[in-house]
């Protein structure tokens, strides 16, 4: 075991003294009488006593009276209750002298208004709202003091990855709101791993379309899918938190806190986390695992932990929203974070010729300190009944450090290269946006005017020392080639502002009551002023030909129709058409050249929605959006900084034009609590920006970019869940296709890259409440890519992975669980292939009242073989990549949660 660092010492003496100060509270014992308004005792009253450790229930007795004993706390809260009568809380002091407290008589008025008759109906799980699916959670088996993130893993199509990242529906969950408030600025890690499930009353997906489009009622951009959390009416005012500290072997360590205050819409989080873990930011200790890892967006099942490297993390942040008046609310975060990393990876690079093949094998060594600022507010302001304003300033300022370190064999038939490549970055990059939306209404019911107004300012400094040698033989003769040996010894300073700017102005009026039409203009700006300068450092040498300062301004205004009619629930169509201008502008000062393009795009739109029945929906949309090329592949300078793959920037690239159709079918038989869900979309880009590649002498290739036709893609996923024999055991379908026609150059000729990719997997989950949770995962995915270039073989890369986690409860305090999966691979290189089998394991105790602290002995990768393979197609270029990650070690850890409520407002 290694030595106590001051981290280790900091945590556990906190959570020590703090445990001993609850253990110091004296036991005290409350009694008390409650009568109605006549002063006549009342039996039978639902009394509830909860503290900031315990809740304990009692009912009066035949003379109206109630006790509790063994109290312990600073302060407690009374709840009475009873069919007929008005529902009361008290909140008390318990600093009162000696051991027990006689209350004064409660008095417990009338109900006025009783209802005839009560119905008790099961709760419906689901309930689907047009845009929104809602899941009430008191149709769920959530085991007490669970986190939301555990209850979200039982909720169908919800998938929950190990690094926190939220699957819903088959997209990510990009932002979490709380009463629709940003919670903690969105975060959504933030809040799975620090609400408690047991606050919750319902948890909605929402296709989210931007303010813009919830303002006009017109949604013509793609959806974001977020998390709006309804807390229960007894839990909008609550002060709770958590503390967690662990030591373990190999030098590993986490410890974490947060408070949270709820309090009638006032809202106010402190957190904080320092671990070396790969722990994701703002991780609290949560049941499932205090030291849970990341994991990437690789595998639909949440078996196995992908994070390349080895993570050391601290971090910190508040939140606080609050409403000012009864016009004005604000929310908004700051957070500061401290990552650094450490990968050691292998990887193989195939780029496909006409008739051969570039194949690079490199060992590489990377190293980055990564530390960022971020401060976030949102300011909404109900100016009057008809005028709403809503301001968003956002500011970041992060720096990072890297080392990279490589080793490269580059083959191309009969020629072998040896590179010897060191880099050592150094990059600044502070930001600041702002963001307004103004809505007018008007007398006319439905006529009003929105008006959205975004900003951004980014700034980049970039300081690189590169070290580049390689030596070419050739490997039949052993003799060196001709030319074949380089060295390269620069450095480089890059000075990078973009400016961007974007006006939307949105008129809609009412047709009829089933009708409207939306008139809009939207203006797009970018500017990006770029300097670039070289040195040889070798020879101190000013390099004029790498050398750079160049200016790029990208500018579009669009001009558009909406006509929506909605007749009836059932059926809801959209007809639109817009014009829009292109101007593209790039001016190179040092020799005052000007490259200019500009173009105009009719873009039709159009979507409908058909309610089929009740449970069943259909929706079809057409989109067209353009994207401009970024910076990197219009600067015009040849970029030697990697000397095997030289870049060339193509300032004469157009902006694509993206046609994209998406169609969605969802059907919910909330009967049989089940949920099918099918999406296929296609896109045909017109300019689409692609790769032109050659390769001029040996193992170099060039690389540059310029437009092309031809480019199409079709994807499509499906999802399926449905109980089997009882709501107790869940299987969940979920598969995608993908087909990309991509497009490439090869030394000036065409190519054709067919990509497709399926992938399956399924999912079955089965609980026998508090005595055991299971859940077995599979899925396969097969990568299948063929080239139009004539000798190329292609590639066939095969990956199924399978994966078993339960978790068993030995008594109402002990517990223990495991995962374990495998990962088959097939089609991949010798040099990076690697078949891990990974096994984590747990023993956890609970105790303290109302089990307010777990004690966890938790072992990670026990049979030491955690490390990662990744298969990517970029163009002609096949990526195949294995990289180290956190490997065996054991932990003790200890999560204490606290919980209370606060006094009632005056």
């Amino acid at each position: 075991m290694p030595s106590i660092t001051p981290h280790k010492l900091l945590v556990f003496v906190f959570l020590f003294v703090s445990l001993q100060a609850l253990a110091q509270h004296q036991r005290k014992e409350i009694s008390g009488l409650v009568i109605d308004t006549a002063k006549a005792p009342l039996a039978g009253v639902n009394v509830r006593l909860t503290t900031i450790l315990d809740t304990m229930l009692t009912v009066t007795d035949e003379r109206g009276q109630f006790r509790f004993a063994d109290i312990v706390g600073p302060e407690f809260r009374l709840s009475f209750s009873m069919i007929g009568y008005k529902i009361l809380d008290r909140t008390y002091a318990a600093n009162f002298p000696g051991a027990t407290m006689q209350l004064l008589p409660i008095v417990l008025p009338p109900q006025r208004t009783l209802l005839a008759e009560i119905v008790i109906n099961r709760v419906q799980p689901i309930v689907i709202k047009e845009d929104t699916i809602q899941y009430n959670l008191d149709a769920y088996n959530i085991r007490q003091n669970s986190l939301l993130e555990e209850a979200l893993k039982l909720l169908p199509n919800i998938q929950v990855r190990r690094d926190g990242k939220v699957i819903a529906h088959g997209k990510p969950i990009s932002r979490v709101q709380v009463d629709s408030k940003n919670f903690f600025g969105g975060d959504v890690l933030t809040a799975t791993r620090n609400l408690p499930a047991e606050f919750i009353q319902s948890i909605q997906v929402i296709d989210y379309y931007g303010d813009m489009a919830n303002a006009t009622g017109v949604k013509d951009t793609e959806p974001e899918k977020i998390f709006n959390i309804v807390l229960k009416e007894d839990s909008k005012r609550i002060l709770f938190g958590q503390v967690t500290g662990g030591a373990g072997t190999e030098g590993r360590y986490i410890g974490s806190m947060g408070l949270n205050n709820f309090n009638d819409g006032q809202e106010l989080s402190i957190l904080g986390s320092f671990n070396n873990t790969n722990t994701s930011l703002f991780s609290y200790g949560a049941p499932s695992g205090a030291g849970t890892r990341e994991r990437g967006n690789v595998d639909l099942t949440g078996m196995t932990d992908p994070v390349d490297g080895v993570n050391t993390t601290n971090s910190a942040g508040i939140s606080y929203s609050d409403d000012l008046s009864d016009k004005v609310s604000v929310y908004g975060k700051y957070t500061f974070t401290n990552r650094k990393n450490h990968t050691i990876g292998h990887s193989l690079l195939t780029s496909h010729f006409d008739f051969y093949e570039i194949i690079n094998q490199e060992e590489r060594e990377l190293a980055t300190d990564n530390m960022s600022h971020l401060m976030a507010w949102d300011i909404e302001a109900q100016l009057d009944s008809r005028n709403y304003l809503k301001i968003s300033p956002n500011l970041s300022y992060s720096t990072v450090n890297t080392s990279n370190h490589s080793n490269d064999t580059i083959k191309n038939r009969n020629i072998v290269s040896e590179r010897v490549y060191h880099a050592n970055d150094e990059v600044s990059t502070p930001n600041f946006d702002m963001d307004i939306l103004y809505s007018r209404m008007f007398d006319k019911p439905g006529r009003k005017f929105v008006l959205n107004m975004q900003g951004k300012y980014s700034k980049r400094d970039k300081l690189e020392d590169v070290n580049d040698y390689f030596e070419s033989i050739n490997a039949n003769s052993g003799q060196p080639v001709q030319d074949g040996a380089y060295a390269l010894a620069q450095q480089i300073k890059s000075h990078n502002q973009n400016r961007v700017g974007r006006l939307k102005a949105s008129f809609v009026e009412p047709i009829d009551k089933y009708s409207i039409l939306e008139v809009g203009y939207e203006y797009n700006y970018t500017a990006i002023d770029s300097r670039r300068s070289v040195w040889d450092t070798n020879g101190g040498l000013y390099v004029d030909s790498l050398s750079v300062d160049y200016s790029y301004f990208f500018e579009s205004n669009r001009v558009g129709l909406n006509y929506q009619m909605e007749q009836n629930k059932r059926f809801k169509y959209t007809l639109g058409f817009a014009v829009q201008p292109l101007l593209l502008q790039g001016h190179m000062l040092e020799t005052d050249t000007m490259i200019q393009h500009r173009n105009v795009n009719l873009i039709p739109s159009a979507g409908f929605r058909f309610r089929i029945s009740d449970e069943s929906e259909l929706t079809v949309e057409y989109l067209g959006t353009n994207n401009q090329p970024n910076f990197s592949q219009i600067q015009p300078i040849r970029d030697l900084s990697n000397s095997q793959n030289i870049i060339i920037g193509n300032a004469d690239l157009k902006a694509e034009f993206i046609n994209r159709i998406t169609t969605r079918f969802r059907q919910t038989k909330l009967g049989k609590n089940q949920f099918f869900e099918a999406q296929l979309a296609f896109n045909k880009i017109q300019n689409k920006i692609v790769t032109s590649r050659s390769n001029p002498s040996s193992t170099v290739q060039e690389t540059s970019f310029r437009n092309s036709s031809g480019y199409f893609d079709a994807r499509g996923y499906y999802m399926f869940s449905t109980p089997v024999i009882n709501d107790d055991f869940q299987l969940n379908l979920n598969g995608t296709t993908d087909y990309l026609n991509n497009i490439s150059y090869i030394n000036e000729e065409k190519n054709y890259g067919r990509n497709f990719i399926y992938s399956q997997a399924v999912q079955m989950r089965f609980m026998l409440e508090d005595i055991v949770e299971t859940e077995l995962n599979t899925s396969y995915t097969f990568n299948h890519t063929r080239y139009s270039l004539r000798n190329s073989e292609g590639i066939n890369a095969n990956s199924f992975l399978v994966g078993l986690a339960a978790k068993g409860y030995l008594s109402d305090n002990w517990a223990f669980g495991f995962d374990l999966s495998h990962r088959l691979n097939s089609g991949y290189s010798t040099f990076v292939n690697v078949n891990p089998t990974l096994l984590n394991a747990y023993l956890e105790c609970t105790f303290l009242p109302n089990n307010m602290a777990l004690l966890r002995f938790q072992g990670f990768d026990l049979f030491n073989q955690n490390t990662g393979v990744t298969h990517e197609i970029m163009g002609s270029d096949a990526l195949f990549m294995r990289n180290n990650r956190l490997a065996r070690y054991f932990m003790v850890s200890l999560n204490v949660r606290l919980q209370k409520y606060p006094s009632k407002k005056t």
